[in-house]
C-alpha cells in the first residue's frame, strides 16, 4: 500500500504519482507513430522503407503494452483499468448525471476507449504486414507469400490497411476531445498527467496514488527487448521478409 499524501504546513495536500515514467513515454512514442505512419503513407514511394520500420515500431509498442499490462507500475496494469462492459456503462450513466467518481488512472470508460485504439493500432499494424502496393511490386513482409488465393486476401488487408486509418482517427479524435473536456470543464487533468505523471491528491475511486514496480526502466527495458524478439520472431518464424 502506498503512504497517505502528505500535507503542506498549511493543511493542503501535495499531488500525487499517477503515472510512470515508461507508460507516458509508451503513451507519446504511439501517437508519434501514428503521426509518423499517416504522413509517410502520404509522401509515398519515396518514404516506403521509413513506412514499413514505422509499422514495425507501432506492432513493437502495442506489443510492449500488452507486457507491461502485467509487469507495470499499479496503474499501469490491466486489472487497475479493464472492468466489464456494465461497469463502464454504470458510469457512464453516473457521468451523464454528475455523479461519477474521479479515477487516478483511466476510467471504466476511458479503459475501453484505450482497448478499441490499441486494438485498432495491432489491426494496422498487423495487416501492414501483408498489404501490397498498388503495383503490386512491393508491400509486407508477407506480401509475396503464397496463400493458396492471395490475391483476395491481400486486398482485403491492403484495403482495411489504407481506409481502416480512418475509422481509427475518428475514435481518436473522440478520446482526444473527451481528454480535452475532462481537462476543461471536470478540471482532471488527464493530459497535462501523462506529461508530469502526477495528479492533485483526491479521493480516487481506484487508487490513492501510484505504486509504482521495482526497477521500473529496467522492467520496461526487458519488455521493449522482449516485444521486439516476439514481433520480429514471429515474422521471421512465419517466413516473412525482415527489412534487415
Amino acid at each position: 500500500m502506498s503512504a497517505a499524501p502528505r500535507r503542506t504546513a498549511s493543511g493542503a495536500r501535495h499531488s500525487v504519482r499517477a503515472w510512470d515514467g515508461p507508460t507516458r513515454l509508451f503513451k507519446w512514442a504511439l501517437v508519434a507513430s501514428v503521426a509518423i505512419g499517416y504522413l509517410t503513407y502520404q509522401i509515398g514511394d519515396a518514404a516506403l522503407t521509413w513506412h514499413i520500420w514505422n509499422g514495425y515500431a507501432a506492432l513493437i509498442l502495442v506489443t510492449f503494452r500488452i507486457l507491461w499490462g502485467f509487469a507495470g507500475s499499479s496503474t499501469a496494469r490491466f486489472g487497475a483499468w479493464i472492468t466489464w462492459p456494465w461497469s463502464a456503462l454504470a458510469y457512464g450513466g453516473a457521468l451523464v448525471t454528475g455523479r461519477a467518481r474521479r479515477y487516478l488512472g483511466h476510467n471504466p470508460l476511458g479503459g475501453w476507449m484505450i482497448v478499441v485504439l490499441l486494438l485498432f493500432v495491432a489491426a494496422q499494424a498487423i495487416s501492414g504486414l501483408f498489404t501490397v502496393d498498388s503495383n503490386g511490386i512491393s508491400g509486407g513482409p508477407f506480401a509475396n507469400l503464397d496463400f493458396g488465393d492471395p490475391t483476395p486476401v491481400q486486398r482485403t488487408l491492403s484495403r482495411w490497411h489504407h481506409q481502416g486509418f480512418y475509422l481509427f482517427l475518428g475514435f481518436a479524435v473522440v478520446h482526444v476531445v473527451v481528454n480535452l473536456l475532462y481537462e476543461g470543464v471536470k478540471r482532471d487533468p488527464l493530459v497535462r498527467a501523462m506529461v508530469t505523471g502526477r495528479k492533485p491528491a483526491a479521493d480516487y475511486a481506484d487508487q490513492p496514488e501510484m505504486v509504482p514496480a521495482s526497477h521500473v526502466w529496467l522492467r520496461a527495458l526487458v519488455c521493449l527487448v522482449l516485444a521486439a524478439a516476439i514481433v520480429f520472431g514471429t515474422v521471421a518464424s512465419f517466413g516473412g521478409k525482415l527489412p534487415f
